[in-house]
């Protein structure tokens, strides 16, 4: 059984493993606070929302934001 289950499915080379996964692209750390003004927060304040709008889709997931980014 257990053979079986491991020959499920084929190899993914490293390459493969890094386009599904978003390449070598490093998100800022979760925390990470965008605003254009500053808020008494304990979150680090790590860029405008300019800076938020050019993060890719999957780094804007994991970081914090103001509403205010959005009223564009």
């Amino acid at each position: 059984m257990k053979k079986s289950i491991l020959n499920l499915g084929k190899s993914v080379s490293k390459t493969e493993q890094k386009q599904i996964n978003g390449g070598n692209e490093s998100c800022p750390p979760t925390g990470c606070y965008y605003s254009d003004t500053p808020l008494s927060t304990p979150a680090t304040l790590c860029g405008t929302c300019q800076d938020y709008h050019n993060l890719s889709q999957e780094c804007q997931m994991k970081v914090l934001v103001n509403h205010e980014c959005f009223s564009r």
